[in-house]
């Protein structure tokens, strides 16, 4: 009997419920409890190990008192069902807990138990209570056991949300580690990179005539490879700031500013076109975001380009929510089968840029990441005819 007792009081403690504060959904059951039964005191009823508690009460002052006064912890170790004591002093149980409560010759009681979902286990009672002798009826006994039957599905449903509620700050916390991390490797890695690619250049320059062919390529690889984990971790930098970012903060940008910027940053040379027409001279969106957009889904139009002349098109619209931005490039391409993997991230298509490089598998994972925060994107493609995307930023 002890240990059922121990499981009982370690599974209700699971729920959380003890001493929390009142709740609306739990005083509309005991509101509506006392309305169907006539009762001027109904009560959501938890039994600790010494002392009943309510989460939720009509008619009673106090937050909870001892089990000797309990009409509830006589009703759980009665029965585990229904309880109707239509006159609680001739109860031989019931009048002595009736008569520390204050009654004398009449009262009512009827308690329905709250049970645990999966074991069965008694948590307390929905009580309604008079201090006049009562009848319910067959229609409003039922009605009781309907109430309490809700009050364990929300006690159900609140466990859990905490429960949920304590994974999803775990996460938060693991992903905040990992987002940590990765910025602190790779602000640790990119300065020894940029020696190497930077000595790698020197060391050609200054003995080009004493580098073999052979060792030549050896150089070249090295410096290949170094781009490569430079440009792989500015790219991680990149997908984890876009977390630490407020997005919803909007500036005022002038569209030519803002091209400007995009083809400064991208270094575009003489081999690189880029046009823009606009409706407006002015965007108020996040400038970060907008910018990390069109500087991955431009340069990828510079990158991923067979033409003689890379040429990029972006055009500004808007409506009455929106603003429109299509930036259209006349590369090589993609499949319409590899439409839906490339925003995911690390995902590489195996395909080499201009430059003999590939891909992150994180610029385009990261302009959805941006644009989900924004409002949504759309693509389209053509092998050897180059590829449009479509960006719904919301006002």
């Amino acid at each position: 009997m002890k240990n059922i007792e121990e499981q009982r009081l370690r599974i209700l403690k699971s729920y959380d419920l003890l001493d929390t504060k009142p709740e609306v959904e739990f005083d509309n059951i005991t509101f509506l409890a006392s309305t169907l039964c006539n009762t001027p005191i109904s009560t959501i009823t938890l039994i600790d190990a010494d002392r009943q508690w309510f989460k939720s009460k009509i008619g009673v002052s106090n937050e909870e008192s001892s089990k000797e006064s309990s009409f509830c912890s006589i009703a759980i170790e009665k029965s585990s069902k229904t309880i109707v004591v239509e006159k609680v002093m001739e109860d031989d149980d019931f009048k002595k807990v009736g008569l520390i409560n204050g009654l004398t010759n009449e009262g009512f009681y009827a308690g329905v138990p709250i049970k645990d979902k999966d074991t069965g286990i008694i948590l307390g009672t929905l009580c309604v209570i008079d201090s006049v002798n009562k009848t319910l009826t067959e229609r409003q006994i039922i009605s009781l056991e309907i109430l309490a039957e809700q009050t364990s599905k929300l006690f159900e449903l609140r466990k859990k949300f905490k429960s949920l509620a304590q994974n999803n700050e775990y996460l938060l916390l693991r992903y905040s580690e990992l987002e940590k991390f990765a910025s602190v490797i790779s602000h640790d890695m990119k300065s020894p990179l940029n020696n190497i690619i930077s000595l790698i250049g020197i060391i050609k320059e200054n003995a080009s005539e004493a580098i073999n062919n052979e060792n030549e390529d050896y150089f070249n690889l090295i410096e290949e490879c170094s781009i490569q984990l430079k440009n792989y971790i500015d790219g991680l930098l990149n997908f984890y700031k876009t977390d630490s970012i407020d997005l919803n903060e909007k500036d005022e940008i002038v569209i030519t500013d803002l091209i400007e910027e995009i083809k400064s940053l991208l270094h575009v040379n003489s081999n690189v076109k880029i046009n823009f027409s606009s409706d407006y001279q002015l965007i108020k969106t996040n400038k970060y975001g907008l910018i990390q957009i069109l500087l991955n889904l431009v340069g990828n139009g510079i990158k991923y380009n067979d033409k003689e002349i890379s040429e990029i098109n972006i055009d500004f619209k808007s409506d009455s929510n929106q603003y429109i931005i299509k930036v259209a490039d006349n590369g090589i391409g993609m499949k319409s089968e590899n439409l839906n993997e490339i925003y995911e991230s690390f995902k590489i298509l195996n395909i080499k840029d201009r430059f003999g490089n590939y891909g992150t598998g994180l610029g385009l994972s990261t302009v959805k990441k941006i644009v989900d925060k924004l409002g949504s994107i759309e693509v389209a493609s053509e092998i050897n005819k180059g590829t449009t995307f479509t960006i719904y930023l919301n006002k």
